[in-house]
């Protein structure tokens, strides 16, 4: 059988370039840093779950509309096909991932506390969470990493967990543990919007803006 020129594209490489290309605008970070910004607020009130709720429902319009201004007259514009519609797909599949990695993550955070408490203490998982939080971190950069093949979007997961590690075995009253909760947060937070903008801004120097000819109507 003769080999083709189309036998040898790589539709996975591609998708996964297209992605990464989709990705440099920075946006998604900026996303991410609000989100963490705004996630200790839950701990404060389930009431606060509203917040994510319009958050989930209006990010993805809002998204859109800063890409149609910035991101696709530089880029143009690419329909990624539905995961759904993908062979091989699982949503049970990738919810059983999905709960490993939590189930996971509690293993090794009640290990890591026995270590260096020296107890198993039910009253100590509240200051363990930003540890918790970030070996759950690792399932996003999984994802970026298969959708772009990029390895540093392990940093996100590596650097997370060390931050959570650091501020978990700090020693604060009782009265701040709630605080420094939400420094941990806001820190993470913060620094993802600063590497947003930094990166968006970059974008915007970087690709000048694609003036599309009209086809004269015949």
């Amino acid at each position: 059988m003769v080999e083709t020129k189309n036998d040898k594209i790589d539709l996975k490489k591609i998708e996964q370039q297209t992605f990464h290309e989709f990705m440099i605008d920075g946006i998604t970070e900026i996303l991410l840093g609000i989100l963490l910004i705004f996630l200790p607020v839950l701990f404060i009130h389930v009431s606060f779950i509203s917040f994510y709720i319009f958050f989930i429902l209006f990010a993805q319009p809002i998204v859109e509309f800063i890409r149609e201004r910035t991101t696709y007259p530089r880029l143009g514009r690419v329909e990624f096909k539905r995961e759904e519609d993908k062979e091989g797909y699982s949503v049970k599949k990738s919810l059983l991932i999905l709960l490993l990695l939590f189930l996971g993550s509690i293993v090794i955070t009640f290990s890591m506390m026995i270590i260096v408490e020296g107890e198993f203490d039910l009253s100590l998982i509240y200051k363990w969470i930003p540890f918790l939080f970030g070996l759950i971190m690792f399932g996003p950069s999984l994802f970026l990493v298969g959708k772009t093949s990029q390895q540093r979007y392990y940093f996100l997961g590596a650097f997370s967990t060390i931050l959570g590690f650091l501020f978990s075995i700090l020693d604060f009253p009782d009265e701040m543990i709630g605080i420094y909760l939400y420094l941990y947060f806001f820190t993470l937070g913060v620094l993802a919007i600063i590497l947003g903008v930094i990166r968006y801004v970059r974008f915007v120097r970087t690709y000048p803006v694609i003036h599309m000819e009209e086809e004269e109507e015949s």
